[in-house]
């Protein structure tokens, strides 16, 4: 990033929430929820952040395989020696909304088949991500402090996989329209699982929630 960026958490805790996962940029992780793990290391297997970091600057290739938490750690690593207090926050039954529709839509036929090329949202048991502690001059006063911050990869922000820094005030008020990605973060962790129904007329209608 610019040098003239470097001051700002804001614009720091972003760029390294997109270069910690390989996607875009070949940053630090290659993610991997396959359960093949054979052409690298188990994201289970990790017992810190320093062997990953080493292995990427030694060779100058991403590091497989990370996994949420793998992503969250390296990312409390980085940031804290950038100076920025960071913490690691796991949370469970982390909704995973593909369509910034801020629920999680489950489709069905006419007999409450599940229609899975509709089904793209999921539920994960648990996920891990971090919050920042920083200013926020781009918001309005009220939201500084813990910011999220997620550097695995899900969905893109401004086109690149990286998420946050967003304000966990707004989150925790349902403040939808502030920056950067609070419907995403918002939906994770507040969304309504919404069960819709197909009718014969090729409509859908909302049978459960």
């Amino acid at each position: 990033m610019p040098y003239g960026g470097r001051g700002d958490p804001v614009n720091v805790s972003r760029v390294i929430s997109a270069m910690v996962n390989s996607l875009d940029d070949n940053g630090v992780l290659i993610g991997n929820w396959s359960g093949d793990y054979s052409r690298g290391t188990n994201p289970s297997a990790w017992v810190g952040s320093v062997e990953i970091l080493l292995s990427y600057l030694r060779t100058g290739y991403s590091v497989p395989y990370g996994q949420c938490w793998v992503f969250a750690g390296v990312t409390t690593t980085v940031l804290r020696c950038l100076g920025l207090a960071t913490r690691t926050v796991t949370n469970f039954n982390s909704a995973h909304d593909t369509d910034t529709s801020l629920t999680m839509d489950i489709y069905f036929d006419e007999n409450m088949k599940p229609l899975e090329h509709l089904n793209h949202d999921s539920v994960w048991n648990f996920h891990v991500w971090n919050d920042c502690w920083m200013k926020r001059p781009d918001l309005p006063s009220g939201f500084d402090g813990w910011q999220v911050v997620d550097a695995t990869p899900q969905e893109t922000s401004s086109g690149i996989f990286c998420c946050g820094p967003c304000s966990v005030e707004s989150i925790k008020n349902g403040l939808v329209y502030m920056k950067y990605d609070t419907p995403f973060i918002f939906a994770e962790v507040n969304s309504d699982k919404v069960y819709w129904q197909r009718q014969d007329d090729g409509s859908f209608k909302i049978v459960y929630v």
